[in-house]
């Protein structure tokens, strides 16, 4: 269960433009230790760009963000050693293709964290094998599945030790298929306690484990709750509309 008194992330008044689209209006969100937050909308309401605001891969035009008390938006922050312990997870996984799975995950705990080869080796088979992949370590990511690539690249973060799990729509590139696997790792971390902030339309998975349900449109949180009543009983027709229509597909 999530602890009210251990923020994890804090989002304040971000807004975010490009040209004149105005694509983040005034957003701001807190995030507790061991939440589960599933940010849903439509295409192009700013879900992806909030979450690249969190971790500063993308600057908001003004606004502040903090991950476990430090400003990410302050000029004086050391960024690189932020982002440390921030795991973000794209559609499109992000892998090497010249490398196998293991020096994919060996790779960043080498050289960002410092580890020894053997200790490193050692923590890359662990997270490989919570993920179910400790029998694919040599494999290389053009022999490996949609869904076995993502769950390389989830393990890729997951070693970091992250205080905080970021998805960026990681199922939406999978064949049907493949997609289970993916959501039950995440299942799993959700269940283990870790923070995570997901944009997703696996309202399945939404239903099963998050903590809060928040629905963006047009730049703004339009409306958030429980899962039991966003998906059962919106206040609003606009977020019962657009829920409705995503339920629908699963």
């Amino acid at each position: 269960m999530p602890k009210p008194d251990k923020l994890i992330v804090k989002i304040e008044n971000i807004h975010k433009a490009y040209g004149k689209e105005q694509v983040l209006k005034g957003i701001s969100m807190d995030v507790s230790e061991g939440e589960v937050v599933v940010l849903v909308g439509p295409s192009g309401t700013g879900k992806s760009t909030l979450l690249r605001c969190i971790n500063q891969l993308t600057v908001p035009d003004s606004g502040k963000v903090w991950v476990n008390g430090v400003e990410l938006t302050d000029p004086k922050t050391d960024i690189d050693k932020a982002r440390q312990h921030i795991g973000m997870v794209f559609q499109d996984f992000n892998l090497f293709n010249h490398l196998t799975a293991l020096d994919n995950i060996m790779l960043g705990l080498i050289h960002v964290l410092g580890m020894k080869k053997e200790e490193a080796h050692d923590k890359t088979m662990m997270e490989l094998k919570r993920v179910g992949l400790a029998n694919k370590c040599s494999n290389y990511p053009g022999q490996l599945s949609g869904g076995q690539k993502q769950r390389v690249a989830i393990a890729r973060s997951l070693a970091m030790e992250p205080i905080v799990m970021l998805f960026d729509e990681p199922t939406s590139a999978l064949d049907p298929e493949l997609i289970g696997e993916v959501l039950m790792v995440m299942k799993d971390l959700a269940l283990e306690g870790m923070t995570m902030i997901c944009v997703t339309h696996e309202i399945g998975f939404a239903r099963d484990v998050c903590s809060r349900i928040v629905f963006m449109d047009h730049g703004e949180i339009v409306e958030q709750g429980f899962p039991d009543k966003m998906l059962n009983n919106p206040d609003l027709p606009r977020t019962k509309q657009f829920l409705g229509k995503i339920s629908g597909l699963h």
